[in-house]
This record gives structure tokens, sequence and C-alpha cells, in this order.
């Protein structure tokens, strides 16, 4: 829940201010402990604990953060403290050439005549490829033009989260 009240449906990339924001999240009942130090609400919204906050200080990011009181169902508080993220813009790297996904035959003749609109969004993703000289060597971004929840995020930051043994799991995507 955003307090104040948001005019529209949360989405990563919709232009939001923090400033003056607050964020709080009442976990599902069947979530007895929460450990991880990165998740994902089912309104799109996601957090991370303190110890990835601190991570992600040190890397490249166009993160904003904000503090969220995270309860169990009980109300019982989250061990760890969280930050709710959200970032303005999504990173327009997508690789369409190079990725598998429904339709690929017709949006590349649209890109071809010039046709595809700034609108559209990729569907059915079944590889993705991005695009690295156009994510502006970010470390965490999410990607524009697809239908993809999910960060991207670089070997570098998959590193620093190994080697600080956070709970956070990673798929390689090309």
């Amino acid at each position: 829940m955003f307090y104040p009240t948001l005019s529209d449906y949360y989405q990563v990339g919709m232009s939001l201010s923090l400033i003056g924001v607050s964020v709080s999240v009442i976990l599902d009942k069947t979530v007895r402990a929460l450990k991880s130090d990165f998740f994902l609400t089912t309104s799109g919204a996601f957090f991370v604990s303190q110890d990835f906050k601190d991570v992600l200080g040190g890397l490249n990011t166009s993160l904003q953060f904000s503090p969220a009181d995270v309860k169990h169902f009980n109300g019982r508080p989250a061990v760890k403290k969280y930050y709710f993220i959200h970032v303005n813009d999504r990173c327009a790297c997508f690789d369409y050439g190079l990725s598998e996904y429904s339709g690929k035959s017709l949006v590349m003749s649209k890109i071809q005549a010039g046709e595809l609109t700034a609108d559209y969004k990729v569907r059915g993703v079944k590889k993705m490829c991005i695009d690295e000289a156009k994510t502006g060597s970010l470390d965490l971004f999410f990607v524009a033009g697809v239908i993809w929840i999910d960060p991207i995020v670089s070997e570098v930051l998959v590193r620093k989260v190994e080697s600080n043994k956070l709970l956070v799991r990673f798929s390689a995507i090309g």
C-alpha cells in the first residue's frame, strides 16, 4: 500500500517521486519467515533488504529507495529492514533481432518498414537478448518494449550478491 495513495496502478518505469511516499506490505499467510534479500509483490513492486541496498549503493543504477514497513499477516514485523525500489524509466535495450519471442517475423517487418509503434510491447519471450551498448552500463535495470517483469542485472552485481551471501536468485537470460 502506498501513502499517499497513487492516482493509478503502480508500474515499474512510471514517473514517480518517492519524496514523502511511504510503502507498507502485509505478507501472505503462507509466508512464515521472510529471509530473502529481494522480493516482488503481486502489485509488481520490488523490495530489497538493507544489505542488498548497501550493495546496490556502490553500483551504477538509477534506483530510488523508500523505506518499507513489511509485516507478516499476523502483524509481526519482518526480521530484516526492507526498501521499496523504483525506477522512473525502463531501458530501451531489447534486441529484437537476437531475441526469440511470439510474432517475431511480424515485429521485424514492422521495424524494417518503420511502422513499429513506440508503445508496442513484445510478448511471449522465450529467449531475451539485450544490446549492452544501450544499457548505459547499468548494473540493474528494467527492459522497455517487452512484457518482462524481472530486472536485468550485471555480472558485477551477481558476484557482489554472491560474495555478500545475500539470498537472491538469478537466472541467465540469453
